[in-house]
């Protein structure tokens, strides 16, 4: 301690010295007393930063989203949903290679027996809405209100429940892999009938040009007219009675068309914008129809109504399966180095 030997000076002293210790401590506990106010403001961010990315680890059950709900039957269906991206992400996070600039969404149902892990795991530049449409617990799907329809339920889920946050590009298509006889309907047939294969060959510039694209270019079955809606009598089972219901449904007396033709089965691709030219509450009235049909296959019926309800011709066939599969896919030079799927088709044309 400091002293002068005068008593007042002494006690000055001593005051001064206890004042500078106690700042120095002050100091050495909180670090940051000194600093300018713009660093101070910087450092205690970052502490918030951390803060918040440590709770972010805590892991939240999500809730499962009720697709779809109903009153009475004069009540329209009303949506509810969580984002896809909180439900299902890739296991990849893989950014998108300049040939896939929209964003797209891979539309599927799946069964409990069904094992739809190879969608996360080998397409990681696709938004996956995986619908499990007979377990309504079963964690990281989407759900939807009751399985009827097979694929159409969850078609239809999605386009309301999505309808404001549609991808550039739309795929709906089965849960399988591949291989035959399951996937026996997709293309290219000789790439083991590969689901994987087919969306990656998918070329984007074709649908956002035509806005609808069936995946499927064998017009076996389905072609050229499968249906003859405007006939008197059927048998029992035949598609066309429910496909009369479906159309007197959306259309009233509207005239039924003579013919109805399309590649089956139900795998196809479509644009927001093709979608949004018509109201949410088209597709809100398609899914009524499903909800309270007594058909006993309302999928088959959809099989045949998918096309018309996007605005394509009743009879929507192709004519030349070479010039189909290669406006469809990509069977151009480099992809077939890399897999040969076409078997030098395009060499043909």
């Amino acid at each position: 301690m400091l002293c002068s030997g005068k008593p007042g000076v002494t006690r000055m002293g001593t005051v001064g010295t206890l004042l500078l210790l106690a700042i120095w401590v002050y100091t050495f506990y909180e670090k940051t007393i000194f600093l300018p106010s713009t660093l101070r403001s910087d450092v205690t961010q970052k502490k918030i930063h951390v803060e918040t990315t440590t709770s972010d680890l805590v892991d939240v059950e999500p809730e499962i989203p009720l697709a779809i709900t109903t009153t009475d039957s004069n009540t329209r269906p009303t949506a509810t949903k969580n984002p896809i991206s909180k439900v299902q992400s890739s296991s990849k996070a893989a950014k998108p290679s300049p040939e896939n600039t929209y964003e797209k969404t891979v539309i599927m149902g799946k069964i409990k027996s069904e094992d739809t892990s190879w969608v996360q795991q080998s397409l990681p530049e696709w938004r996956p809405a995986v619908y499990a449409v007979d377990d309504r617990k079963v964690e990281g799907y989407l759900h939807v209100s009751v399985n009827k329809g097979r694929e159409a339920m969850a078609y239809l889920t999605y386009l309301i429940d999505y309808y404001d946050d549609l991808s550039e590009i739309n795929v709906f298509i089965h849960a399988h892999r591949g291989g035959y006889p399951q996937a026996w309907h997709n293309e290219p047939q000789s790439a083991e009938y590969s689901a994987i294969k087919m969306l990656e060959l998918l070329r984007l510039d074709n649908i956002r040009e035509k806005g609808y694209v069936n995946l499927r270019c064998n017009g076996n079955p389905g072609c050229p007219a499968e249906l003859h809606p405007n006939g008197n009598k059927f048998e029992k089972g035949r598609i066309e009675i429910g496909w009369k219901k479906l159309w007197k449904h959306m259309n009233g007396d509207k005239a039924l068309p003579n013919a109805v033709g399309v590649a089956c089965c139900a795998q196809f691709a479509v644009t927001k914008e093709k979608i949004r030219e018509k109201p949410k509450s088209y597709y809100e009235n398609l899914m009524d129809w499903l909800l309270n049909t007594d058909e006993e296959d309302p999928g088959r019926v959809f099989e045949y109504f998918w096309h018309v309800m996007f605005g394509m011709p009743m009879v929507h066939c192709e004519g030349n399966y070479q010039s189909c599969i290669c406006r469809t896919y990509d069977c151009g030079a480099a992809k077939r180095s890399l897999v040969d799927l076409f078997g030098g088709m395009a060499d043909r044309l």
